[in-house]
């Protein structure tokens, strides 16, 4: 009988955690977010706005402005181009510049005006991290 109580006792408690678990997954709205690429945000339009987004393209060079803590910068896929600005607090990553071809994944959301209030910034230059294979020691 004390096995079966401790049982039932253990089932309530798991059954019960998985369930809290669930409805604060449900109730983080801005903890979901949508990996989309340039044109696909821009083919969403007005429907974009309302989510939480992860967007990947290419820095376009030059196009980095800084002033104190805000940064704004363009990112294109193909011909289209999405201006971001940067709101977040995070520091700027180092591939992160105006000379590089670098892509980048950007975090947040589509404001009214166009443009894309980023939170986070993740920039990669796949360049500067691929294997060198051309000497003959391996």
């Amino acid at each position: 009988m004390k096995n079966k109580l401790k049982f039932v006792v253990g089932s309530i408690v798991i059954v019960l955690a998985v369930i809290l678990l669930a409805v604060q997954g449900l109730q983080e709205d801005s903890s979901i977010s949508y990996s989309k690429s340039v044109s696909e945000v821009l083919i969403l339009g007005d429907r974009a706005k309302s989510l939480t987004l992860k967007v990947n393209g290419e820095l376009k060079k030059g196009s980095i402005k800084r002033n104190n803590m805000d940064l704004d910068f363009v990112i294109t896929e193909g011909k289209s181009e999405l201006n971001v600005h940067y709101i977040g607090r995070d520091p700027i990553p180092d591939t992160f510049n105006n000379d590089m071809d670098a892509e980048v994944i950007v975090s947040g959301r589509l404001a009214d005006n166009g443009i894309f209030k980023a939170e986070r910034i993740q920039a990669k230059c796949a360049s500067k991290y691929e294997a060198d294979y051309s000497s003959s020691e391996i």
